[in-house]
């Protein structure tokens, strides 16, 4: 039996949560991230379990996850200047570079090693989240 989509568990619709991020020119913008989904799957792909999922369970969550970091990675890009570090920048473009490499390379046939890459990409999703998350001047 294939998972249950956070977003369709949850009753999620058209009416997707904003989140306001800082662009790269100093100004702030609206995007439709819903920052609960993105949450719930991860916490669902990393959950504790006995046994490796089935294929299938894998593919949903590549497919999830492939697009919450599609929307995620550009962002953090964009807001990695705004930090004024050098060092900083560098790692999120690194990161988003490599997260689209491996997100080209598509989902590996085995299972269990179909499993470990789901588990990475909600690695770098949760990393990606919070960078988006994370604004310069918060307290953070």
């Amino acid at each position: 039996m294939l998972p249950v989509s956070p977003q369709s568990r949850t009753g999620r619709g058209p009416d997707v949560p904003a989140l306001t991020v800082a662009r790269a020119d100093g100004t702030t913008t609206t995007l439709p991230v819903d920052v609960t989904l993105i949450s719930e799957t991860v916490s669902m792909v990393l959950a504790c379990r006995a046994g490796t999922p089935d294929r299938a369970t894998c593919a949903a969550w590549h497919r999830w996850l492939a697009g919450h970091l599609r929307l995620l990675a550009p962002i953090a890009v964009e807001q990695a200047p705004r930090w004024d570090d050098l060092g900083r920048t560098s790692l999120v473009e690194a990161t988003a570079a490599a997260v689209a490499e491996v997100l080209a390379e598509g989902l590996p046939d085995d299972r269990e090693t179909a499993y470990v890459h789901v588990q990475e990409l909600a690695r770098e999703c949760r990393g990606l989240l919070g960078l988006v998350l994370d604004q310069p001047g918060d307290g953070r």
